[in-house]
């Protein structure tokens, strides 16, 4: 298997993707909030639940998660009868259960700025037209991508009932905390606060560089995928091996993981597998990755 060429391509790609989300980030900004958030552990996962598109609570999360975990370990130690191996099973179901989350809250991100695209398509055809943002926000509330529709129903619904426009528009990405939604909020007050002249060309370039971000993300996220396959079989074969070994030949494996030694062989095979796991996915979700939160701070 050629490793080599598809870390060399998913480098190049996410060098692109750098320079792409620095281009972005060259937009002159406003601060979006001031209010302090909550920090704690129960208020992050919250957020991050949000942002997946998961109807639970974090209290409700963690349930399910210790669940798993316990199923999961019962099983691994049903298969191995081994106390350390029913241990790395219960923690394997409960941080599986986090990747599950992480995953689907990526995707459901990268989908959100694709569909912003659209949004932008819809405020640069109203601004040309010579309707007023506010028109254009109405617009988009009703024909923009679902994904990104209950966002900006949510603007027009503020400012139908008088509220400010920035503040409405802040409010929406401080609960959102994406990136580009951001940017766009902050072309939108820019041209709200300078006169309304220059809106067209900043959204046609926030507009290029979203789809190109968007593009160079899925080379990268291509190019990638195998190598987290492998990735993923080469860290479990040492337990699909100890299983093996368990039903096919108990008794020469059956001693040593019955000892003191061999519990702990299980749990060093584990933490290296689960560290190396670990850090591949950091290191590809920092290739093509924008920013977690892009809670603005200056202006």
């Amino acid at each position: 298997m050629l490793y080599g060429p598809n870390v060399l391509f998913a480098f190049i790609g996410a060098t692109g993707v750098l320079v792409l989300v620095l281009s972005i980030l060259a937009i002159p900004h406003y601060r979006i909030s001031n209010d302090a958030e909550d920090t704690s552990f129960s208020g992050r996962l919250q957020r991050k639940l949000d942002q997946a598109g998961l109807d639970i609570t974090s209290s409700e999360f963690l349930k399910t998660s210790g669940f798993l975990g316990l199923i999961l370990g019962i099983v691994a130690f049903v298969l191995t009868d081994a106390p350390a191996a029913a241990l790395l099973g219960s923690l394997l179901g409960f941080f599986g259960y986090w990747t599950y989350l992480e995953d689907r809250r990526e995707k459901a991100r990268r989908a959100y700025q694709e569909a912003l695209v659209e949004v932008i398509n819809i405020l640069q055809e109203g601004f040309a037209s010579g309707h007023t943002l506010e028109i254009a926000i109405e617009t988009a509330a009703t024909h923009a991508p679902e994904i990104v529709r209950a966002d900006f129903a949510e603007i027009a619904t503020q400012m139908s009932l008088k509220a400010n426009m920035e503040e409405a528009l802040m409010n929406v990405a401080k609960r959102r905390r994406d990136l580009i939604f951001d940017r766009l909020v902050e072309a939108l007050i820019a041209n709200r606060r300078t006169g309304g002249q220059q809106l067209g060309p900043v959204l046609a370039a926030l507009r290029e560089s979203v789809q190109a971000l968007a593009s160079g993300r899925r080379r990268v996220n291509t190019a990638q995928e195998r190598i987290r396959w492998e990735a993923r079989i080469v860290c479990l074969a040492p337990f699909a091996f100890i299983v093996i070994l368990r039903q096919t030949t108990p008794d020469l494996q059956g001693p040593f993981y019955a000892s003191v030694f061999g519990q702990i062989a299980i749990i060093l095979v584990g933490i290296m597998s689960a560290l190396a796991y670990y850090l591949m996915n950091r290191i590809g979700a920092r290739a093509v990755e924008p920013l977690e939160s892009a809670g603005i701070s200056s202006g």
